[in-house]
Parts: structure tokens; sequence; C-alpha cells
């Protein structure tokens, strides 16, 4: 089953299985029980001996340590000793673990600019055009609302658009490389000057939309250039959302986003699709080194349960003193399965409503609030709302271990007075490291 919530006119679509479980959970524990009474209806005397194997397994399975079953840390505790120890990536795969396979393949558009297109094999091909947002500081609250909406329109037309497979936002920010030293004027002018120059040039903030087209085969790659290069034209609707569009990325500022995200303090230069990687890299279990800095990573674990203003999300995404990314990464579903999938919730809803009063049971505030919300979300999409699977990745770094644990202390507070709540990606640090790098990949959850 899964569930649809609404926020500010679009859908999060959120999966969970029996008591908690996750898909592959859910089969296995019920494959289990069926071979475990097929079994005891043939031969009774063989449970004995496959009592304590079959409980083992159920324990791997079900007991859960924060949140997360036995199999699946322990599959993440042997990957980790499996790739422990200090890595030096390569030249013929200069980035490390997930992102070996990222290739920069160069294009032209319409236009003749230079478009630096990422793609990775099993995520698709990917755009990053950066943008300038607006900020909603000084703006009225409906004109926020209507960059909401034109947001949540332009994501509901990505659902009638088969080839696309998913949008990433991602804000960076971080201290700013300091300008050539110069000399200034003395006097109440230069002291004006150099104050406005330490306090302007601290920090710096980067905003990038990121476009993937799925692409399985490498015989897909140029239908699948051909298809981001028409979304790169359309991008119209997008300037309406509050932010304005700048040119696409081409291959050189491709690589020099990836390698200052390796190497936070590195200053703005010319980089090279050989240069993207870091020199070495070392995944432990909670942080992630590389080059001069070491990261932690965070997920989305629990989002909030209403509708969420447009400003909800600015102080977690705010401008920091630490190298620091947010990546809110949007799966359109396909308008025609979102369809059915709201149909089938709001019956369940109903259906759940009238088992309990058959029952002659009274209903819960929970249980009147999930009809509700299941029939407008019904109601709304039937009128043209879009349905997206939402999640979100943030990644912090610092020079040492030691300055890290004031950074992390600085991203979950204001993950909470955003409403949201973040968890330590304890086991896959690498892999959400990627996520936040705006790039089209995903970490895939095994458990």
């Amino acid at each position: 089953m899964s569930e649809v919530r609404t926020f500010g006119g679009w859908r999060e679509r959120r999966g969970f299985g029996v008591a908690g479980l996750s898909g592959p959970q859910t089969a296995g524990a019920l494959g289990a029980v069926l071979a475990a009474l097929a079994l005891a209806m043939v031969r009774p005397q063989v449970l004995a001996w496959l009592a304590v194997p079959v409980g083992g397994l159920f324990s791997l399975v079900m007991v859960r340590v924060r949140g997360d079953s036995l199999a699946g840390l322990l599959e993440r505790r042997v990957r980790i000793l499996r790739a422990g120890g200090i890595r030096h990536p390569d030249r013929a795969a200069p980035l490390p673990g997930v992102l070996s396979a990222l290739h920069i393949v160069d294009v032209a558009d319409a236009a003749g600019n230079e478009v630096g297109l990422i793609w990775l094999p099993g995520s698709g091909v990917t755009a990053l055009v950066p943008v300038e947002p607006l900020g909603v500081e000084l703006v009225a609250e409906d004109q926020a609302q209507a960059w909401l909406q034109a947001w949540s329109d332009w994501l509901s037309h990505l659902g009638y658009l088969s080839e696309v497979s998913r949008v990433a936002v991602t804000v960076h920010s971080g201290p700013a490389p300091r300008p050539p030293h110069r000399d200034v004027p003395s006097g109440v002018a230069g002291s004006i000057m150099a104050a406005v120059a330490a306090d302007g040039l601290h920090t710096r903030t980067r905003t990038v939309v990121s476009l993937t087209v799925s692409a399985d085969q490498k015989s897909d790659v140029t239908a699948a250039c051909a298809s981001v290069l028409d979304l790169l034209s359309g991008l119209d609707p997008l300037s309406r959302c509050g932010v304005a569009i700048l040119p696409a990325m081409g291959s050189s500022d491709v690589a020099l986003w990836l390698r200052q995200a390796f190497d936070p303090w590195l200053p703005d230069l010319v980089a090279a699709a050989m240069d993207v990687g870091p020199t070495a890299v070392q995944e432990t279990w909670g942080t992630y080194r590389h080059d001069g800095a070491v990261s932690a990573c965070y997920s989305w674990h629990e989002p909030p349960g209403e509708a969420m203003p447009p400003w909800t999300l600015a102080r977690l995404v705010g401008p920091t003193d630490y190298p620091k990314r947010v990546s809110l990464v949007y799966t359109p579903v396909p308008a025609h399965v979102a369809a059915r999938e709201v149909d089938r919730q709001a019956e369940a809803a109903m259906f759940r409503s009238e088992y309990r009063r058959r029952l002659g049971r009274d209903q819960t505030a929970r249980d009147q609030v999930d009809l509700q919300k299941a029939r407008q979300t019904a109601h709304e999409q039937a009128r043209g709302a879009g349905v997206v699977d939402v999640s979100l990745y943030a990644t912090v770094s610092a020079p040492d271990e030691q300055s890290l644990h004031a950074v992390t202390t600085d991203l979950e507070a204001r993950a909470g007075e955003s409403r949201l709540r973040l968890r330590r990606s304890y086991g896959a640090q690498e892999a959400v490291f990627a996520a936040t790098l705006g790039v089209g990949f995903r970490p895939s959850s095994r458990w």
C-alpha cells in the first residue's frame, strides 16, 4: 500500500508494507509463512529442524534497529568492510563508487550553445540548469502562492512526458572564494569597502535544476540527449515559478560543479572532464572523507504531515558558512498510473471507514483525516493535479571530524525548524553524497 500526501498543490507518495516492512521484506515474510504452512501439511516433523534457521531469518527481517532491519544493517556493514580503506580513483574512472561510470557528453542546443550532459548508466541522461531564485522575503504571500502553483503545474505536466525520469533541485551554499587582494583607498571610503567585501563575499549560494531522461542502454543515449535538449528549449513555464533561468551548464561547468563538491574550498577555475573526481575517498559508517573535507550525509526520514507554505524550507536551504548541499528529488508518476493510484487510495480509505462502522467502532481522528485527504487527492487529481514521489538528501562538510559535529548539529536544527526529520544515512554515505550532486542518481532501497 502507499499513502498520498498533499503539499501545497503537489503530492508526495510513500510506500509501506505490512507492519512497517518494505516490499521485499513483506514478500519474504509471506513467502516463508506459506512455505512453512505447506511443509507442515506434508511433513510436520521437519518443522522442528527448521525452527532455528527460520527463526533466525525472521529475526534478520523483522527486528528493527533505529528503523532499519538487521539484514539491511548487516548488508551495509559488509559492503563498507569490503570497500573499506582509502580508494584512489584512476583516470579511466575519475569518480568513485556509484559514479564511476559517469560520462560527460558534449552536445549543442538549437541556438548552437554548448551543453554538457551527464550520462550515468542505470540513471539516464541529465542536464544541469542553474537558476537564480527571487526569494520570498519581500514578496507578497499571494505572489509566493502563485509561484508555488506554477511549480505544481510544471510538475503535473511532466507526468504526461513518459521520457522524464526525475527532476531534482539542488541548493549548494558555502564559503565563497576570497577575491585577490587589491589596494583600497584610505579613510572612511576604504574602511567601508573593506567591510562590504568582508561581509558580502563570505558565503555564496547556487541553485541548480536537474532534468533526467531515462537511457537504459548505450544505444538510447542519443535519443535521450535529444529529449533533454527538447526539455531545455521548453523551460519557459519554469520562469513563472519565481526563478530566473540561466543557460544550461557546459562540460567545463559540470566538471567544476563536481570537482568543487569533492573539494569545497577550491576556487572557481576551468576544469576538464578528467579532473572532476577527488584524489582519494574513504567511506566509513557515518562519514565520507574526500580530498580536504569530511562530510556527513542525511536523508529525508519523515516529511511534514500538512501543507507546506513557500518559506518552509528557507531555513534548511539558506546560506551557511560551511559547505552544504540540499537536493529535493521529484519523480513524476505517469498520469494514467497516478489516476489509478489515487482512486485506489480513496477506495481503501472508504473501505476502512465502512469496516469500522459495521464493527461498531468509532472513527479515530487519524481515520477521519486519512479519508478526507484521500477524497481531496482524488478530486484534485481528476482536475489535473499531478502525483510525484519526493525524496530529500542533504550533505554537510567540514575540514575535519572535530569540526563536523558542530556542522551536523546546525543542519539538524535547521531541519527541525523546517518541520522535517532528517536521519544520518549510516552505511550509505557515498550513495547519498552522490544523490546530492544533482546528476540523476538516486539511492536504491534494498530492504
